[in-house]
């Protein structure tokens, strides 16, 4: 029971339909720049002339900050303020920060030609939204229950699809008809919003609102910070080199680097190779992740529920290997726009189910003391798949002409396939190993 010091206040962690609403909608938050920098500022900058590898460039080098979570992650759980929750500060932090950064854009009005000033933007605002992403990944292992874990990761992938989704469609039409500043601003007014539900709701009873509110840390948020990074490290070690964990790992990165790929490949096929417009290809890019965030919400925690995380992974990825791999061969596929159309959709579909699963699974494998820095290490290995990915699309295009970049993507998909299948049978091994001792 709440005592006087929070009546009528919110809490996360006993409140579960706020929980889902406010974990949905700052995934959402997080989704809606990725629309605009991942789908709209890519179509936009190749229908102003750019080459394939200055987008593979881009889209490389603003993921980076991804790449490098856990460095996020080990600051937050070295460093808190647990009177107002274990990761709620940093939330409002990282929010504003992204707020401000995608403002930058509208101040800069950088022309079609100023690909490395997209790029510095680029990377800034998604810096931000690292941090931010690691903050409600964190606060989601710390208060979200086990059984729930599935039911939870589905709404809150199923709001980023649906921010990147809005995002895309929305800030493409704003760049074809008002210019990139309108877009950036667009966005930065919903960020703005979704600030109110961690600036006005607390993590547990009791806690802070604000720095000068009443209120003290929960005994409910577990052990308190480690005070040295070498006991973080120690704590990290022990449990990253266990081989579930590094098997896990090595999946998630092969499968990220075919994502990778496809990442590159949709606005460049689009666009250069079927004469689409940038604001065809970004609603199309929209709508597949409308498509995708709905099926998140509605069934892809119901399936990872009852198949489990890992046998769900193994599902995805090998739909994704299946999709591609057809679609390389597929007849007059090239001029055929509502193949690629299919193809875009059918893949964000099978991308949220993959995702669902994946973030259910890798919260299986955290430890509380070390929570944050060890998903963000997982969340950094996907997103320097992607990374990889994208980076490499240019060259493999140029090599192997898009047909190839399918069959490349589906041969790492495959792999990652093959991966998670170990990791499926050693679990189940796991799981039996006591009923058959005396």
């Amino acid at each position: 029971m709440e005592n006087s010091k929070t009546r009528g206040a919110v809490a996360l962690s006993t409140h579960r339909r706020w929980r889902l609403t406010a974990l949905f909608l700052l995934y959402a938050a997080q989704g809606a720049p990725e629309g605009l920098l991942y789908i709209a500022v890519p179509a936009w900058l190749v229908a102003q002339g750019a080459t394939a590898a200055e987008i593979g460039s881009y889209i490389a080098i603003i993921l980076l900050p991804w790449s490098l979570k856990f460095i996020n992650g080990l600051l937050m759980d070295r460093f808190a303020f647990p009177a107002m929750g274990r990761r709620r500060p940093w939330l409002l932090a990282a929010q504003f920060a992204l707020v401000l950064t995608l403002v930058a854009i509208s101040l800069q009005g950088p022309s079609a030609n100023l690909v490395v000033t997209m790029t510095i933007i680029g990377f800034c605002v998604n810096l931000a939204g690292a941090f931010q992403d690691v903050a409600i990944d964190g606060m989601a292992i710390d208060i979200v229950p086990e059984h729930e874990r599935a039911r939870a990761n589905g709404v809150m992938w199923g709001g980023k699809t649906l921010g990147i989704s809005g995002g895309a469609i929305v800030t493409g039409m704003l760049i074809s008809h008002l210019g990139l500043a309108a877009a950036a601003l667009a966005s930065a007014a919903f960020v703005s919003l979704v600030f109110l539900f961690p600036l006005f709701l607390r993590e547990r009873p009791g806690e802070r609102l604000f720095p000068w509110s009443r209120g003290d840390a929960s005994v409910e948020a577990g052990p308190r910070p480690a005070s040295r990074f070498k006991d973080i490290a120690r704590a990290l070690l022990t449990v990253l080199i266990r081989p579930q964990s590094l098997l896990f790992a090595l999946g998630l990165f092969l499968a990220m680097i075919s994502y990778g790929l496809h990442t590159a490949f949709g606005p460049v096929m689009a666009v250069k190779r079927l004469a689409w417009t940038t604001e065809a290809y970004s609603t199309l890019a929209g709508a597949a992740n409308l498509v995708g965030g709905l099926f998140g919400l509605v069934l892809s925690g119901f399936i990872a529920d009852r198949l489990g995380p890992t046998r769900t992974v193994v599902i995805a990825v090998g739909g994704m290997a299946a999709l591609q791999a057809a679609l390389a061969v597929v007849p007059g596929y090239w001029s055929a726009q509502g193949v690629f159309a299919g193809f875009i959709l059918l893949h964000s579909v099978l991308f949220v189910l993959l995702s669902v699963a994946l973030y259910a699974s890798a919260m299986g494998l955290c430890q509380p003391l070390v929570a944050a820095t060890q998903f963000s290490i997982y969340m950094a290995i996907l997103n320097l798949g992607t990374s990889a990915g994208a980076h490499n699309f240019g060259g493999v295009l140029d090599r192997l002409d898009y047909g190839g970049v399918l069959l490349t993507g589906a041969a790492f998909c495959a792999a990652s396939m093959l991966v998670f299948l170990v990791v499926e049978s050693r679990s189940r091994a796991a799981a039996a190993a006591p009923a058959g001792r005396p």
